[in-house]
């Protein structure tokens, strides 16, 4: 049963016995959540529930202890039984998805509801969506005057990039925030608005200290084996994994109160971290390899133009995922045929002839024609074969061939995968070059240095 404030707000769930759920819990040094994400098609298998993780990394790094994950279909029933049970066992739960002007969209009217409210009018919704609409000029659709329809009592979070305002309410002590499932939407307004709000929440002194390690050339399970024990050596302080293959990713955490040791502990194992990992630590703020490289670069001054074969034009997708890239990436060239290395590049047909495509001499002379043609500071091409057909005894399926070309000179690299998937082998030869890549510049400026 539910006892409701004088504006009809459902505030505290209540026992059989009339007490409050979350009476004589003792108070915590830090806040639980939940994250709760909507939709059939996280169900179903047709979108990867990637708001669930992002959402969780954000909690984490305000210091809030993330309990649980759950999803749900857009079916009422479902919802609501979701938002009940949620409700009183935790101070934060973050919502995605289901606050769309369509007749599937049933978040609003399940959180309605779960609070024993109606659903009302609200002008501070009303206003977002008619401004919405009004910056694209056009009539708001009668559909969209739904997402102005919100809980009573709940209290409305404009939204400017999207038409469905979020909310927020709260039910048995937990205090609920609803935001859309667009992601762009969903990640504006979880900066802007849930974030602020839940630090004013926070108890005094709880933080997270985290260090980000990212790592490249061992196996996932051979990063865990040189990790081994770190846990157990530091209490306090712990471990986690992402893999993103081909680079995994070391975050050493620990939830550091008024307590300094903690924050000291995380610091020391984090340093244990990094000396057995050497010389495989592409960054040590978690970086990825491409915001490593460019930050390289723009340290040595230096400019960049690649020329890809096998690789596909992945290399310079990677880079030019990087904001600011334009500062020193001058030139992307896809020459996969061997026409196409001699027009563009300048490769000889004597090279390509005596040595073939994928050869040392041939991505020599790759890189140093993106050199030349671009101006750049730094060219590095690739040539290889990334199968699952093509190879032979002499150049295997997983063989690739790297060049990097300097004013110094020009160096080329050998590298075979054991791999035989094609989609892999492609990712691997454009992160084993962006990594040759990074320790170049990065040798070349300490020797300018």
């Amino acid at each position: 049963m539910y006892d409701h404030d004088a504006c009809g707000q459902a505030r505290v769930a209540l026992s059989d016995r009339g007490e409050p759920r979350t009476a004589g819990r003792k108070e915590r040094l830090r806040m639980r959540a939940m994250v709760i994400t909507t939709g059939e098609e996280i169900l179903k298998g047709e979108v990867v529930d990637s708001h669930a993780s992002w959402i969780s990394e954000r909690l984490c790094e305000l210091g809030v202890e993330v309990v649980r994950h759950l999803s749900v279909g857009d079916n009422l029933v479902s919802l609501k039984e979701v938002f009940s049970r949620v409700a009183g066992e935790c101070e934060v739960a973050v919502v995605t998805g289901g606050l769309g002007p369509t007749e599937d969209d049933l978040t609003t009217r399940a959180a309605a509801e779960s609070a024993g409210v109606p659903l009302v009018e609200d002008p501070v919704a009303a206003a977002s969506v008619a401004a919405y609409f009004k910056g694209r000029h056009v009539a708001v659709p009668a559909s969209n005057l739904k997402q102005a329809r919100l809980p009573k009592g709940a209290t409305c979070i404009p939204n400017p990039v999207g038409t469905a305002p979020a909310f927020c309410l709260e039910l048995s002590g937990t205090r609920f925030w609803f935001l859309p499932g667009v992601p762009r939407e969903m990640r504006f307004l979880m900066n802007e608005s849930v974030v602020p709000a839940i630090v004013g929440l926070q108890p005094r002194g709880s933080r997270l200290v985290k260090t980000a390690i990212t790592t490249f050339g061992l196996p996932e399970s051979v990063v865990g084996e040189r990790i081994a024990g770190i846990e157990s050596g530091f209490p306090g302080v712990h471990v986690g994994y992402r893999a993103s293959f081909p680079v995994i990713e070391v975050k050493i955490w620990a939830f550091a109160q008024e307590d300094a040791g903690v924050a000291k502990r995380q610091e020391a194992a984090s340093a244990e971290a990094l000396k057995r990992l050497e010389g495989y630590v592409v960054s040590e703020a978690g970086d990825s390899m491409a915001e490593a490289v460019a930050t390289a670069l723009c340290g040595a001054g230096q400019s960049l133009a690649v020329a890809e074969s096998c690789t596909g034009g992945l290399i310079g997708n990677l880079l030019t995922d990087v904001p600011g890239s334009s500062d020193w990436f001058l030139l992307s060239a896809v020459t996969y045929a061997n026409s196409a290395k001699e027009a563009v590049l300048g490769v000889s047909a004597e090279t390509l002839e005596a040595c073939g495509a994928v050869s040392g001499e041939t991505v020599g002379e790759m890189a140093q024609g993106a050199r030349r043609v671009s101006g750049a500071d730094i060219g590095i091409a690739t040539s290889g074969i990334a199968g699952p057909t093509g190879g032979t005894d002499e150049k295997p399926v997983g063989t690739v061939w790297i060049g990097i070309s300097t004013e110094g000179g020009t160096e080329t690299h050998r590298f075979v995968s054991p791999l035989k998937d094609r989609h892999q082998n492609k990712r691997i030869f454009a992160f084993k070059a962006l990594d040759l890549l990074r320790r170049k510049v990065k040798v070349g400026d300490r020797e300018n240095g």
